[in-house]
């Protein structure tokens, strides 16, 4: 390797090893801290930015960095504007073997440098609560009404008279 090659590589370890301590960092924040959040994502995206600029034509990619792109173009496209899910972003990221870049990332791979992975985590605070509840009662069968007989009454008419006579 050429040691311009070597310098750039350098460059881009450094600042993925930066990306890699903030997005860190960031999944142990409380999703309550909503402007910490913001003030996080601003920095990431920032120095996303200045990595993709200086190498999104180069040969190497590393994988984390496509994976936060992924989730930044994700947060951008919801209304109303939400945070990065932070757990979510890791260079194994099954997303990125489909990305336009993944040639540099699989050449970012090859080079054998695992110091800025990060993989995805389950974020604990939204994965699924074991509660243990009693069972419900078993309901019993509702009891179907039976029919009110109908009693047969004698058949009454009535005409002008104040007497009336049953007829049978």
């Amino acid at each position: 390797m050429s040691t311009q090659v070597q310098s750039s590589l350098a460059n881009l370890k450094a600042s993925t090893a930066q990306l890699v301590g903030i997005i860190a960092g960031a999944q142990h924040i409380p999703a309550g801290s909503v402007d910490v959040h913001f003030v996080l994502t601003k920095q990431v995206t920032t120095l996303l930015a200045d990595i993709i600029q200086a190498h999104e034509k180069g040969e190497y990619i590393p994988g984390i960095v496509v994976s936060y792109s992924k989730e930044l173009m994700r947060v951008h496209s919801m209304t109303p504007q939400a945070l990065p899910n932070w757990h979510s972003i890791g260079h194994d990221d099954p997303w990125v073997a489909r990305h336009a870049w993944c040639k540099q990332v699989h050449a970012w791979e090859v080079l054998g440098d695992n110091s800025c992975d990060l993989s995805i985590v389950p974020n604990v605070s939204t994965g699924p609560l074991t509660v243990n509840l009693p069972s419900p009662p078993v309901p019993s069968p509702a009891p179907v009404p039976s029919p009110t007989p109908i009693i047969p009454s004698p058949l009454v008419i009535a005409g002008p008279s104040s007497k009336t006579t049953p007829k049978v």
